[in-house]
């Protein structure tokens, strides 16, 4: 039994691409079932609040993104125990995480702290469809930092995996949605989460037992500078929106909506960007490469945490605000 714990770690780099794309698929399945055409159509007549939302996710995070980028790359090499390696890693990650559309989560957090669902619902479907286009365009812009060697940005694989893995079924969960029962719906629909965060729990103990989660590269910068990316993006969207004369709901769901990103997509994309074959490939380059890699994890699970987190106390402040006003 040990031995294949074992084996596992060892060979986790070729069972981890088809870990994610299963776990991808299981929660698109689940999330389309919560989903119909008329959400949809019921938020394109508020057309402003899906356009602000759309520029607050695909724009802004993005830019912000790219100035913290900067900033990290004046930083001289060590500062905050961040070293040269762990400061590849932390860039490429907020790249990816910076790319990425909502997640499902963001729809329940929207809904306790009593923001328009319907937008959040529409938001999380809407840059779903979107980054299949988005997705690779703003990783490509954002990876300033020359990673030695072959590496670049497949747009093409990952367009095919967005396509694949994502968007069919969210289709396929929207037909099961119309040919079933509720009964049916909600037994389909609490299976395919479960079964997707087993595989997410498997991903991380094998990212941990293969050596690919090492803390001490990143210092105290690393954890830091992602929690303030967080925390800005959060700020940015809400005098975004209220600039733009967003109503308080909408302006709530939207700030939501770019906290909470879809980080097990994040988990699926990294694996297009850094195929298995890679590192046997990149010779002399292997090391800063695969940095590269392990950044992009730690990012996404750390980032994750913390937005889960921001976004639980966000949406439970505002409901306290909201019934003390009432």
């Amino acid at each position: 039994m040990l031995g294949h714990s074992f084996w596992f770690f060892e060979n986790f780099g070729d069972v981890e691409r088809g870990l994610s794309a299963t776990m991808v698929t299981l929660a698109m399945l689940g999330m389309g079932a919560t989903l119909t055409v008329r959400d949809f159509a019921t938020t394109l007549f508020a057309w402003k609040g899906l356009a602000v939302g759309m520029a607050a996710q695909l724009l802004v995070v993005p830019a912000w993104a790219a100035l913290l980028m900067f900033v990290l790359s004046l930083l001289p090499a060590g500062f905050g125990g961040l070293s040269v390696m762990g400061a590849v890693g932390i860039t490429t990650g907020l790249a990816l995480v910076a790319a990425m559309p909502g997640g499902s989560v963001s729809n329940l957090l929207t809904f306790i702290g009593k923001g328009n669902v319907a937008l959040s619902v529409s938001l999380t479907a809407i840059t779903t469809f979107a980054c299949l286009i988005a997705t690779p365009v703003v990783l490509a812009s954002l990876v300033t930092v020359q990673v030695p060697g072959d590496f670049d940005i497949d747009t093409s694989r990952i367009m095919l995996d967005i396509g694949l893995f994502l968007i069919a079924p969210l289709l396929a969960g929207m037909v099961v949605r119309v040919s079933t029962t509720l009964k049916q719906q909600i037994f389909f629909i609490k299976f395919m989460v479960r079964a997707s965060l087993v595989l997410l729990a498997l991903i991380i103990v094998g990212s941990l037992g293969a050596g690919r989660l090492q803390f001490a590269a990143y210092g105290w910068l690393g954890p830091a500078i992602i929690i303030v990316f967080c925390v800005g993006a959060i700020y940015l969207a809400r005098l975004f929106a209220y600039a733009c004369g967003t109503v308080d709901r909408d302006s709530f769901a939207i700030v939501i909506e770019v906290a909470v990103k879809n980080g097990l997509l994040a988990l699926l994309i990294l694996t297009s960007m850094f195929p298995a074959h890679m590192l046997a490939e990149a010779g002399p380059d292997a090391q800063i490469i695969a940095a590269a890699r392990d950044g992009c994890i730690f990012v996404v699970l750390f980032f994750s945490g913390v937005a889960l987190v921001t976004g639980i106390l966000t949406a439970l402040r505002r409901r306290r605000s909201l019934a003390t006003q009432g």
